[in-house]
């Protein structure tokens, strides 16, 4: 019994993160998804309307800031698993491992990167 509750504290937290991670998606393809089709962008496309009381910008609120908790999420993910990233990255047979991290650094830089025009 007592390695059961030993092996039940040691995976709680990772299971918590992989739920609220799973969570955080469904959340964040919903949101996205009301956005774009619900509450329209536009000089007049969403003007007006609510949905549950909050308007598109509400809602693009709480959408920016789910991502955000979901990005401190991933990493705390990774940091936990950290080992294994660095012997999946570390590895000539995968290689695929450090095109993934170069994908995923661009993916995250790029929009820093690209110039903001009127």
């Amino acid at each position: 019994m007592l390695s059961l509750m030993g092996n039940f504290n040691r995976l709680w937290l990772p299971r918590m993160i992989n739920y609220t991670l799973v969570c955080g998606s469904t959340f964040m393809l919903g949101t996205g998804l009301a956005l774009v089709y619900r509450l329209p962008p536009g000089q007049d496309g969403g003007k007006g309307l609510m949905m549950l009381g909050m308007s598109r910008h509400g809602w693009g609120d709480f959408h920016f800031y789910i991502g955000l908790l979901m990005s401190v999420l991933v990493v705390l993910y990774l940091a936990l698993h950290w080992s294994w990233v660095k012997r999946a990255i570390l590895s000539i047979k995968h290689t695929l491992g450090w095109i993934a991290l170069l994908v995923a650094l661009a993916i995250g830089l790029i929009p820093l990167l690209l110039s903001v025009y009127r």
